[in-house]
């Protein structure tokens, strides 16, 4: 393998790493935007419990 190969394996090597670390972010946000939903309709669901629970107490 000559130096222009070497250089053209370690700039294609780069590249990868590079969309590799985009997709990792990409990833992680996407599940903290699940996870934010999932808390949301959770706390709606205890609000909702919760509105219940006071009626019957009362």
């Amino acid at each position: 393998m000559n130096i222009y190969q070497e250089e053209e394996l370690e700039e294609r090597i780069e590249q990868i790493v590079e969309q590799l670390g985009y997709l990792m972010m990409d990833i992680i946000l996407m599940s903290f935007k699940k996870i934010n939903t999932e808390n949301q309709l959770l706390k709606e669901l205890l609000d909702t419990r919760l509105h219940f629970k006071r009626e019957e107490n009362f």
